[in-house]
């Protein structure tokens, strides 16, 4: 191989070592929202629970 192949060989592998990592940085980034979704979602559901306790309660009081 010349020295000009090398030098474009090289410039390849630093191209795919940094799509890789800038892949593994957005993947990461996904499952970061989709927990904080997740846990967002969980407390609506209980607020929403709780919400529907209280006012239930409150009917019955009166």
């Amino acid at each position: 191989m010349t020295q000009r192949n090398l030098t474009a060989q090289a410039g390849a592998d630093d191209q795919a070592a940094r799509l890789a990592e800038l892949h593994r940085q957005c993947r990461a980034e996904y499952e970061g929202a989709a927990a904080t979704r997740a846990a967002a979602a969980g407390g609506a559901r209980d607020q929403l629970a709780l919400a529907r306790a209280h006012a239930a309660e409150s009917a019955g009081a009166r």
